[in-house]
């Protein structure tokens, strides 16, 4: 019997391996860019005298206790990478070290992108997180996520889902998800967003990015949005904190409604030849949801991606053309949807 029962017990254990490797290998390849380093710095936030970070310490030329935006990017990325790698994801630093991106002296912004997209690309990676915090005044804060400009839907529903999650853990203004054409979101080949975390420039902002904790829970926050994309459910607690651990709200009502004369003329739309629709999202409580994506179908058959503002409204410019407005939430999982008939004549 021994010599019957060894076998059998190999082989649970290899299949139990062999299922565990399956399983890792079926996880998306995340590519995590800490942005800036070396030379370019990034945003620059003074900290009051005294200030502990957890990295390393930095003056600038009045001997002021500053922090760098390229020691933040990378710390939070780091962490992001632990976060993921513990979770069984495969990941790809397109820089590990205080230099450009594939960790090579810094020459110039040009080189540095490219560096950045072409070890992904390469790869090649199935999602892409550039990790970066803003600046601007002093009254600025709060966070927001960048795709590039006319991004398909599993773009949206990524930056939608890392928004949501920021916002959720950081407590931080939510700025929403806004289009740019940022190079490496744009010459990227997977689905690609940009983080900007909080603002350097921000008295408020900055205490809070100088602290270790702080920055931890940023990486979870955008470590348990990846989970979630990836189609694995609840990511179990996050943020580092009892409060994080509560899943973010569902959208559960889309209502569509055609803008009046005035705002569609202010929006630039000739009301003879087309109107302004509004789009609402709202969760169980019937409060309006920012920053989620949206699928429409226009009466001339054309598919829109659109994502809704932090006052949970969607604008479409719908032609004029008569037929059916359809409009859904573009999140896995999630069917929720409106629609609308949209007239022929012009009023």
């Amino acid at each position: 019997m021994p010599c019957v029962r060894a076998p059998r017990t190999l082989l649970t254990s290899l299949a139990i391996a062999l299922a565990a490797a399956a399983s890792a290998s079926a996880l998306p390849v995340v590519a995590i860019d800490p942005g800036h380093g070396g030379a370019d710095s990034g945003a620059v936030g003074i900290l009051p005298p005294g200030a502990v970070t957890g990295l390393e310490p930095r003056f600038n030329t009045q001997l002021q206790p500053v922090l760098l935006e390229k020691d933040v990017n990378l710390d939070v990325a780091n962490r992001l990478n632990a976060w993921l790698m513990a979770r069984g994801f495969p990941t790809l630093m397109t820089r590990s070290t205080d230099n450009a991106g594939g960790d090579v002296p810094y020459t110039d912004v040009g080189s540095d992108l490219r560096a950045r997209t072409n070890l992904a690309n390469a790869r090649p990676a199935e999602i892409f997180v550039s990790i970066h915090q803003n600046s601007a005044g002093t009254a600025a804060s709060g966070t927001e996520t960048y795709v590039k400009i006319g991004a398909p839907a599993p773009t949206q529903a990524l930056a939608a889902a890392i928004q949501r999650s920021l916002v959720a853990c950081l407590a931080l203004t939510d700025r929403g998800v806004k289009e740019r054409s940022f190079f490496v979101v744009r010459e990227t080949t997977m689905p690609a967003v940009l983080v900007e975390g909080g603002f350097l420039s921000s008295p408020t902002d900055v205490a809070l990015l100088a602290q270790p904790d702080f920055r931890q829970k940023m990486a979870e926050a955008i470590g348990g949005a990846v989970w979630s994309y990836a189609g694995l459910g609840d990511p179990g607690p996050v943020c580092s904190g009892a409060g994080a651990a509560a899943p973010p709200p569902v959208p559960k009502a889309v209502t569509v409604a055609r803008a009046g004369r005035a705002l569609t003329m202010r929006a630039g739309i000739n009301p003879l030849k087309g109107d302004l629709w509004i789009v609402t999202v709202r969760d169980a409580t019937g409060k309006p949801m920012s920053s989620i994506p949206l699928r429409a179908r226009l009466p001339n058959g054309k598919g829109v991606s659109v994502t809704s503002r932090p006052d949970g409204k969607a604008l479409l410019a719908v032609p004029r053309r008569t037929g059916r407005l359809a409009v859904a939430v573009a999140m896995p999982g999630i069917a929720v949807s409106a629609t609308a008939q949209v007239p022929a004549r012009p009023r």
